[in-house]
């Protein structure tokens, strides 16, 4: 079982308060971390903070983007060692592209190695993520993945469909990028719009099919700001999250006309 509010740590290794920051999220209870090969540092600080902690007491998620099976073992040999444990509680493979699809599902594929690795005890899940909803969908209907990770928010709600489907066949979803992405607060900020950091993060919360949410952070009060959401947010009804979504319609549009 996860917490609904994870911890996004692509940001962490960027600033000096990184390690105090996943720090804070643990210690505020927080047990879902997810990290990446492609995110520089990041693993590595991850493992510095999490040395020496009980092991059940959090949940570890990272990714290889490599498309075969070789280069997906050699990703996880790396990762096991840069996070200095011997298994990872969650595999993904990374941004799986409809054009990847073919390679990394057939033989000698990413998939074949993370179960030989399952197999081996060296993993305990294999999840997927993708920027694409017919990636998402096919990873759904394979019956393969455990979990799913894509992109939720008022900007992004063609997943919406994706994330139904993935509770009716009981496939996590891990939902990134519930900010809006990179910058998306800040431009936000010049129409001084509903849809602040707290709404949207809301927004996302309040859809029940969705297993944990991973904003990305880089500082303490960050952490402790989304905490504190997250202990004492009230679901949003059908009409505000309808609010939500033209509100973001209409911003969407202005930004295009810039």
């Amino acid at each position: 079982m996860v917490t609904e509010l994870g911890f996004g740590a692509m940001n962490i290794p960027d600033v000096m308060e990184g390690e105090e920051t996943l720090g804070k999220a643990l210690e505020l209870g927080i047990n879902f971390i997810d990290t990446a090969r492609v995110y520089e540092g990041s693993e590595y600080l991850v493992g510095k903070v999490i040395e020496g902690r009980r092991r059940d007491s959090f949940i570890i998620a990272t990714k290889t983007p490599r498309r075969s099976r070789d280069g997906a073992l050699n990703d996880l040999d790396k990762s096991l060692k840069s996070l200095g444990i011997d298994k990872i509680d969650l595999y993904q493979l990374h941004d799986v592209s409809p054009q990847d699809w073919n390679q990394v599902m057939g033989k000698d594929g990413a998939l074949e190695g993370l179960k030989e690795a399952r197999e081996q005890g060296l993993i305990n899940h294999i999840g997927l993520t993708s920027h694409t909803v017919e990636a998402l969908e096919k990873a759904v209907d394979s019956g393969e993945f455990e979990t799913v990770l894509l992109k939720y928010s008022p900007f992004e709600r063609e997943t919406r469909r994706i994330i139904s489907l993935a509770k009716e066949r009981d496939v996590g979803v891990i939902v990134m990028k519930p900010l809006g992405g990179l910058g998306m607060p800040a431009t936000l900020r010049g129409y001084e719009p509903h849809l602040d950091p707290k709404t949207l993060l809301r927004y996302v919360l309040s859809n029940p099919s969705i297993s944990v949410v991973i904003p990305g952070v880089r500082f303490p009060w960050e952490v402790e700001e989304n905490v504190a959401l997250a202990q004492s947010y009230e679901p949003m009804a059908s009409e505000e999250i309808s609010l939500c979504d033209d509100e973001a319609e209409a911003l969407l549009g202005k930004m295009a006309m810039r």
